[in-house]
Parts: C-alpha cells; structure tokens; sequence
C-alpha cells in the first residue's frame, strides 16, 4: 500500500512539473516573438471611460521602436499608457519565472490556454501576471499586478494584423480618491471639477490600432 501511495505521489509530481515546463515553454515562445516585433508605424483612435474625466475620442499615430520605447502623436493629448502591455510583458518573461498552466477558458469565443506566471525576483515591481493565449499563439487577455502601480487587466483583439498584433485594446483598472494609477500619465485637460469621491470605480482606456506600417 505503502507503495502504490508512493507511485501515485510521484507520478502526480512528474505531471505537474511537466505541465509547469509546458506553460513555461510556451511563454518563452511568446517573448520571442515580442521581441522580434519589427519596428512599426500605425494610426490610433483612443477612448477613456474614468468617472472624473470628460474627454473626446482623439485620433493619432503610434511609433513602436522597441518595447521599452513606443512614441505617440496625438494633437493636444498627452494622456496615454505609461508603461506599454507589451513592456510590461516582456520585463516579466525576460527574468526567471514559475509558469503555472491552468484549465483552458473562452475568450472572445476563442479556446484560451491560460497561464500564470510568477517572477522569482522578489524584488520585481510585478508580482504576477496571467495570459490567455489562443491557438494561434495570440494574447487574448493579460492581467497583471503590481506592487506599487496596482493592477490592470486588457483584452485584446485581432483582425489579421502583421506579426500578430491587435488591432484594438481595452485596458481596465481601479481609481480611488481621483487618483490614476501610476500605469496612466497625462495632462488631465479633461479634469471635472465635481465634488471628490472615495469609492473605487472602474476606469478604461480603448485603443484602437489601424493603418499598420512595417518599417
């Protein structure tokens, strides 16, 4: 009896490290071909939905370098992500990491393998992160959290763009007290002057990327 415990206990332990070495394997997969995303070009149109901030749709152009420098030109409007989704994927795969598989979800009506995957630097300003990843090795949905700029979750979509990129984000977070997260920068020419509140609420950005440009 004693035996057979044995067996199974190590027999469950090669499953899990196998699946954890699947998991990580697939998300190096994913830094490579972030990482060899050309250099791009593309129009833009960004949208924010945050309760004290009355803003119209601008229309812009976004310059992609490299992930840790993307650069935008949109008149009059200084509001943008600060830190790219694809920065902040690439600092969390790039060092060494635990990848957890977890059970496959639906995605935008797309079978998703998910993904956990949590640094092993403690000092990381990412605490963890969690990837949905269609069959065609796109990012569906990413979530990640923080130590000091809280937490954000974006959703993307595909409309047969190059190199796999999206042709539309929506990027939801927490506000609290009037504060943006440090993941947002802006101008705030939108400010409303309506009295404070201290509840949090859901804030979101959409951009739409179009035009796309391979330099």
């Amino acid at each position: 009896m004693r035996l057979f415990l044995y067996i199974l206990f190590f027999c469950a332990a090669f499953s899990v490290s196998a699946q954890s070495s699947d998991a990580k394997n697939r998300m190096l997969e994913l830094l490579n071909q972030l990482l060899s995303t050309p250099k791009y070009e593309c129009d833009i149109t960004i949208k924010i939905d945050v309760k004290f901030i009355n803003m119209k749709e601008r229309t812009g152009k976004m310059m992609y370098h490299s992930p840790e420098k993307i650069d935008y030109k949109i008149k009059g409007f200084a509001f943008l992500p600060k830190n790219e989704l694809t920065s902040s994927s690439t600092k969390l795969l790039s060092n060494d990491f635990v990848a957890i598989g977890l059970e496959d979800q639906l995605i935008n009506n797309q079978p998703c393998a998910v993904i956990k995957v949590i640094p092993i630097d403690i000092e990381s300003t990412i605490v963890a992160g969690q990837f949905w990843i269609n069959n065609n090795n796109e990012v569906c949905k990413m979530t990640f959290v923080t130590k000091d700029k809280g937490s954000y979750t974006a959703n993307l979509f595909y409309n047969n763009n190059p190199f796999k990129l999206p042709s539309k984000a929506i990027v939801t977070f927490d506000v609290k007290d009037q504060k943006l997260p440090a993941l947002l920068t802006g101008d705030l020419e939108g400010y409303s002057s309506e009295d404070t509140f201290n509840e949090v609420s859901k804030g979101k950005i959409e951009i739409n990327y179009f035009n796309y440009t391979i330099n």
